[in-house]
């Protein structure tokens, strides 16, 4: 049995240390004795395989940037990762190359490999599957280098409650599912039960003859029934659908390219998927596009992509959108929006409340919703608060609740009493507590302030988050971070 190396907490030894440390440090320090702690498994996961090529040389997998993680019924742990979209050289011109990508990073020289797009580990570490089609788009066809069959700019992914595992890329216009038991048969050969969207076109304005030019902030429509742009994250309801009164609603997080979340719903149990209502749009300020949490209630950011960037439906029937450039949560009702259409192409909805992830200076926000979370730092030392406010944008980046059963979302039987919220630019994940949006701890080791590394429990990019039914978080990281996390509770 693996030796499980866990931090120091608390004046306490948690698990087995197989290394000397100078010092106490507290992971996920939590202020109140009645909220949760949590160390970092610095074990977790066991090394990737290294299968013998054809050159009788072991290569070992590495996954490049992880940019999601998302957790089964049996708390098997699926990510999707960046390692493979290395692009295509035509012409001594380099196009659809990923910045996860293994070129030029990750001990290429070492006989590296990228990982398969989607590989999955058990709760002790152990890799159980490894699947997804990495085919890239070959030259001389003009959008040569990009993703051929999966989404391009790998980023979202979601186990839904029948078993079904859903990806979304930052790159692309579509959303993918697939039966993971048939994919890990398949290997790279896998292929979609079912696709949204339609590869390599998007719901903007192609600007060039390269299809991928229609997405994209710059000229989103934001408006279409059949098209998605740039899509980061997917959440599916097992509940009916509060409109059409069938289970099994995708929710997608159209917001890299497009200001909005999209609801499509199923009536033959999810073979087939139709649109049926929208709502959001671009913040606009005075006229100007703006990233502000003076923006509208009803709005998301202007730029910098995941406008929005998560989507996440609550056990009390609310949609959770992370508006990541405005540094705040918005929670919608699930029945929210309307079909856009030519007299009202982009369809709005006033959300039950705003959660601020702490106040932005000489910012106001909206007066018609209920607004909390201004103070969400109010019991961190000043110095510390304003290192972390410092970072106007991107203090949402994403959210799960805590504790949780993730794949039965609105149907989760916990009390969910904890938002996990990854904070992207101060590279650490806050704690809050969800009644008060108060923040009372941090999974980094640095406690609540901003936390960069490459130790076990600093971070580079915290990117996504997960929750399995033991409580464990998982924490993907991406750019220079390119790794996963698990953090376990031990309070």
């Amino acid at each position: 049995m693996k030796t499980r190396q866990l931090a120091y907490i608390g004046g306490a030894v948690i698990g087995a240390i197989a290394i000397a440390i100078s010092g106490w440090h507290p992971l996920a320090n939590a202020q109140s004795t009645s909220q949760p702690v949590f160390a970092v498994d610095a074990s977790w996961p066991n090394p990737l395989p290294a299968p013998v090529g054809a050159d009788g040389v072991a290569h070992a997998w590495v996954q490049g940037e992880v940019a999601a993680s998302c957790i089964d019924k049996n708390d098997n742990v699926y990510t999707f990762n960046r390692g493979w979209e290395v692009g295509v050289t035509f012409n001594g011109v380099l196009q659809g190359n990923e910045s996860g990508a293994i070129n030029g990073n990750d001990a290429t020289a070492g006989g590296a490999i990228p990982s398969p797009p989607v590989v999955a580990f058990d709760s002790d570490g152990n890799v159980i599957a490894g699947w997804g089609n990495p085919s890239l788009i070959q030259a001389p066809a003009v959008d040569y280098g990009y993703a051929e069959y999966m989404p391009h700019g790998a980023h979202g992914c979601y186990v839904d409650y029948q078993g079904y595992v859903w990806v979304g890329g930052n790159g692309d216009g579509i959303v993918q599912k697939y039966n993971p038991a048939a994919a890990n048969a398949e290997g790279a050969g896998a292929t979609y039960v079912t696709q949204i969207g339609t590869k390599g076109m998007c719901d903007g304005t192609q600007t060039t003859p390269n299809p991928f030019s229609s997405c994209g902030e710059t000229n989103d429509n934001n408006t279409s029934h059949t098209l998605l742009n740039e899509p980061p994250d997917i959440a599916v309801d097992p509940l009916p659908d509060p409109v059409t009164g069938t289970r099994g609603s995708v929710y997608i997080a159209d917001g890299y390219g497009n200001h909005r979340i999209v609801v499509y719903t199923t009536s033959d149990g999810g073979k087939t998927y139709t649109y049926n209502r929208q709502w959001g749009t671009t913040c606009m300020i005075n006229g100007v596009p703006s990233d502000s949490q003076a923006c509208p209630a009803e709005t998301f950011g202007a730029t910098g992509g995941g406008h929005p960037h998560c989507v996440v439906l609550g056990n009390d029937r609310n949609v959770y959108a992370c508006d990541r450039p405005n540094s705040r949560i918005l929670v919608f009702d699930r029945g929210c929006g309307t079909a856009s259409t030519t007299d009202n192409p982009q369809p709005l909805c006033t959300p039950k409340k705003i959660i601020n992830i702490g106040l932005n200076a000489g910012q106001t926000p909206p007066a018609n919703v209920p607004v909390v979370g201004n103070n969400a730092f109010q019991s961190v030392a000043p110095e510390n608060a304003a290192a972390i406010l410092g970072s106007l944008t991107t203090r949402s980046c994403d959210i799960d609740f805590w504790p949780n059963i993730d794949y039965l979302a609105t149907k989760s039987p916990t009390s969910q009493k904890i938002i996990v919220n990854v904070d992207l630019n101060n590279n650490n994940v806050w704690l809050l507590d969800r009644a008060t949006a108060t923040v009372f701890g941090a999974l980094g080791v640095c406690g609540i302030i901003p936390c960069p590394g490459h130790n076990a429990g600093h971070f580079s990019y915290s990117h996504s988050t997960g929750v399995d039914s033991k409580g464990n978080v998982y924490l993907a990281e991406t750019i220079t971070g390119r790794r996963i996390q698990k953090f376990v509770p031990v309070k």
